[in-house]
């Protein structure tokens, strides 16, 4: 077996420790973390390889950066980590999916190069690269609000 499939949160931590050692920042970090979860079956409440959620994808990649073991919901992403207003580049960013509520329903979560890792039951091939504009015609008619991460929350 697939040791990143069999033990996600040890193979992620090992990839980010070694992408830090090669000087790569947090952020660089967090965006090879999503690439792996490319293709990643959508498997409501998973976090791992073998089958994600969109907030399990992110809380993932998290962990990795972090060293954490951290498990929360999309609402709890963007209330309680995800609470600065993003730059234009720079930072751990995430975009939200809010109902007429104000709850996050959903989030994505930026990988850099305006793409977005897209991690939901409505995508065929499982975790998905996509562009604000594509998310934004797939979660109408959602709010769409872009976050950054207040690191020291989270770690």
């Amino acid at each position: 077996m697939n040791q990143k499939k069999t033990d996600t949160h040890g193979y992620l931590c090992a990839y980010a420790a070694k992408l830090r050692n090669e000087g790569f920042s947090d952020e660089e970090i967090f965006a090879a973390m999503l690439e792996e979860f490319n293709g990643t079956p959508y498997i409501w409440g998973g976090a791992s390889l073998d089958g994600s959620d969109c907030s399990g994808t992110v809380c993932s990649c998290l962990n990795a950066i972090f060293n954490t073991k951290k498990r929360v919901t999309a609402d709890s992403l963007f209330r309680n980590y995800f609470t600065e207003k993003p730059e234009k580049h720079g930072g751990i960013q995430a975009a939200f999916f809010l109902d007429e509520s104000g709850k996050a329903v959903h989030v994505a979560a930026c990988m850099g190069d305006g793409l977005f890792m897209n991690e939901s039951r409505i995508e065929k091939n499982g975790g998905t690269p996509r562009t604000l504009s594509q998310l934004k015609a797939m979660y109408f008619p959602y709010l769409l609000v872009r976050r950054k991460l207040e690191e020291k929350r989270w770690a």
